[in-house]
């Protein structure tokens, strides 16, 4: 059975992160696991409101425990489990690990947390985690309403090849949930040469998606400065459910540390981003 794992720091971000990963484990018939992992930081989970015993004990099994006990219910997958593990070190080299060992089918995070994470989680930390993913993640934030009831996803492309490369499962996803996919080629140049490669490979994704998910595809263009926002601006206007990007893993290592599109739309945006990781 596929598996989900939501890795958590107990800040309203991740709580809002677990929902969210559960509903998408029941839409996917997926196991649930919860993950926690001890850096030394000392922090109250936001749920303890003014439970002052649970606020001072720093037991990280017991709030994950309280957490199933709060949402574990929630999780409706017929002969389907959800538990936790707990793992100390290095936040991105313990979930990539993790995501790894359980052959994890999509990994859900928050993408800002109120203690805890929030040093790993917010600015190009946040890029690290899912660049360093062997499989696809879905990003959210505690402003995000939860409904992972996928109607439409926004799908930015570019005209390069790693662009393409997340189509097939972002396909996958839109045939699953019969939604409508809106493709955005991007343009930074007007040069004539760009634009009519965009054009070619927008005209290639469109079929392509057409043929295999047989859903709704329509295309736009965004072109110019700030990209990031003016997609994110986009999705607002089309109701988004979804944005899907990629993260190249290259061999230059230039390539992974410099994304600033990326980036900011996964801390920016105020729809779930997914990200689907692909390679060389």
């Amino acid at each position: 059975m596929k598996q989900v794992l939501i890795p958590v720091d107990f800040s309203n971000s991740a709580v809002n992160a677990l929902l969210y990963g559960i509903e998408m484990a029941n839409q996917l018939k997926a196991n649930v696991r919860i993950m926690h992992v001890i850096t030394g930081d000392h922090y109250s989970p936001a749920f303890a409101k003014d439970q002052v015993a649970m606020k001072i004990n720093e037991n990280a099994e017991v709030w994950l425990q309280e957490l199933i006990k709060e949402h574990g219910y929630k999780h409706k997958v017929i002969d389907g489990t959800i538990d936790y593990k707990i793992r100390e070190g290095n936040v991105v080299n313990e979930i990539a690990n993790q995501a790894k060992y359980d052959d994890t089918s999509l990994i859900v995070i928050g993408s800002h947390g109120a203690s805890g994470f929030q040093a790993k989680f917010i600015g190009s930390n946040a890029y690290r985690l899912v660049s360093h993913s062997p499989c696809p993640v879905i990003v959210v934030n505690e402003k995000m309403e939860v409904n992972p009831d996928i109607k439409r996803i926004v799908v930015p492309l570019d005209y390069s090849k790693a662009s393409r490369r997340k189509i097939p499962a972002v396909t996958g996803l839109a045939k699953l949930f019969k939604a409508e996919v809106n493709i955005v080629g991007l343009k930074e140049s007007n040069l004539d040469f760009i634009i009519k490669r965009i054009g070619l490979v927008n005209r290639q994704v469109e079929r392509f998606i057409r043929a295999n998910a047989e859903v709704e595809v329509t295309v736009d263009t965004i072109t110019g400065n700030h990209l990031a926002e003016q997609l994110i601006e986009f999705s607002r206007k089309v109701d988004a459910d979804l944005i899907s990007l990629h993260i190249h893993h290259s061999t230059n290592p230039f390539t992974n540390w410099f994304k600033p599109f990326s980036n900011d739309v996964i801390n920016n945006s105020d729809k779930p981003v997914l990200v689907i990781p692909t390679k060389e």
